[in-house]
């Protein structure tokens, strides 16, 4: 049967708009509507209100969150609680540490960082779970390690790594925190503990498995060297330390083996793919303290510490005073970096934040550029709760988190490309 013009034409026009609709959602930086539910999923998580911060990683591209170190929740790579992880997707930490997290290619989890115990002080450790959320009880004293702080204050930065099988000391667990100043007029310090992976302090290493160096005054992101030396990064800036954890007088650098995997939110500090370093923070125009004037920022640092490249931005339009912008987490892969973050302006009216993305590329000289193919020339406002922690998964696209005012965790996917 033939069929006729009119007919005919309005099949392409059909097929041109579908195409469209298509070629719309395919846009990088638009909410991903297979994740969640059109693009997003909330979860009511109990003692919200308590919690700082939301970590992400990813297991076989099941996204981990580590909610500041009360619970512990696993998604689906497509945004649904995975009901076989836990309590419906859910683990509520017996052990409650505020820390980072890693995950062990036998698909175990790493939680590493503060413990406070019952009787008081502070201890740094780790609790290692196992894939389905359970409790390793082989590992340390019931599935959790810790060396003694004393009487010393832990502040703000944390991280973990774990040593892969074939380096020096494989299988172990290095685990640092940024310490307060032990007195008057002294720097804060940085504080590591490296355990075996049995859960036991690594006797080889500083004193009875922990070592409390000045080195860059903290920690927020770590790497172990081919030569069984240690990058601590602390922010902006960086420190070697040998196999012993003892902070060295130069950084050398060298070969990567491994990294830790997760950014603290407002110290968000992670090694890109390439060995160098990445810092995502805030830039102000003229005094910190006056007109909120600042912008967004991601830096990149080699390893020795030299500033390669910088990029500044604001998530929607151009700044200026009474606005703030914010970068709260950083993640890469490849030759792109993502920055989450938040901006803020500020009125007679009151405040107004919203929270976004920026993606960025890595150029061929190492410099770092908006990348105009994503969002609106590089950025993006997403209007959710969404911006203290950051992932990419495999395929490229990107995974934020973060807790509303009512104590509700909100996950948001966005196309990659």
């Amino acid at each position: 049967m033939r069929r006729s013009a009119v007919s005919i034409l309005a099949s392409v026009l059909f097929l041109g708009l579908s195409l469209g609709v298509q070629y719309a959602q395919a846009a990088a930086g638009a909410l991903d509507t297979t994740f969640g539910t059109n693009g997003t999923t909330v979860t009511s998580v109990a003692n919200a209100d308590a919690i700082l911060n939301s970590m992400l990683a990813l297991s076989d591209d099941n996204i981990l969150v580590f909610t500041g170190g009360a619970a512990l929740l696993q998604y689906t790579s497509n945004g649904a609680l995975d009901t076989s992880f836990g309590s419906k997707g859910v683990v509520a930490l017996s052990t409650p540490i505020t820390g980072s997290l890693a995950v062990q290619p036998n698909g175990q989890i790493v939680l590493g960082g503060v413990v406070t115990p019952s009787g008081g002080g502070a201890e740094l450790g780790a609790e290692r779970l196992n894939s389905n959320g359970t409790l390793d009880t082989s590992f340390g004293s019931g599935g959790v390690a810790v060396v003694s702080l004393g009487t010393r204050a832990p502040n703000v930065g944390t991280a973990v790594l774990l040593y892969p099988a074939s380096a020096p000391d494989g299988g172990d667990i290095l685990v640092c925190t940024t310490l307060i100043s032990a007195g008057r007029h002294l720097p804060y310090q940085t504080a590591l503990a490296r355990f075996t992976p049995s859960g036991q302090p690594d006797t080889t290493f500083g004193t009875q498995g922990l070592s409390i160096q000045t080195g860059v005054s903290g920690c927020t992101a770590l790497a172990l060297l081919s030569t069984g030396d240690i990058l601590v990064v602390n922010t902006n800036e960086v420190a070697q330390f040998n196999s012993s954890g003892v902070a060295e007088s130069t950084v050398t650098g060298g070969t990567i083996l491994a990294t830790s995997q997760s950014s603290s939110t407002f110290e968000a500090s992670i090694f890109d793919p390439s060995g160098d370093f990445l810092f995502g923070s805030e830039l102000f125009v003229g005094e910190e303290s006056r007109a909120h004037n600042s912008s967004a920022q991601v830096q990149r640092f080699s390893q020795t510490g030299a500033q390669v490249a910088d990029a500044t931005f604001h998530y929607v339009g151009s700044g200026g005073s009474g606005i703030q912008a914010i970068v709260q987490a950083v993640a890469a892969q490849g030759n792109f970096v993502v920055a989450a973050g938040g901006q803020t302006t500020f009125a007679q009216s009151g405040e107004t934040t919203v929270n976004g993305l920026a993606r960025l590329q890595v150029q061929s000289n190492g410099s770092l550029t908006l990348d105009p193919t994503f969002g609106s020339g590089g950025t993006l406002v997403n209007n959710l709760p969404a911006s203290s922690g950051v992932v990419i998964q495999s395929t490229g696209k990107i995974v934020t988190a973060g807790f509303a005012g009512n104590g509700s965790l909100t996950l948001a996917r966005y196309l990659g490309k």
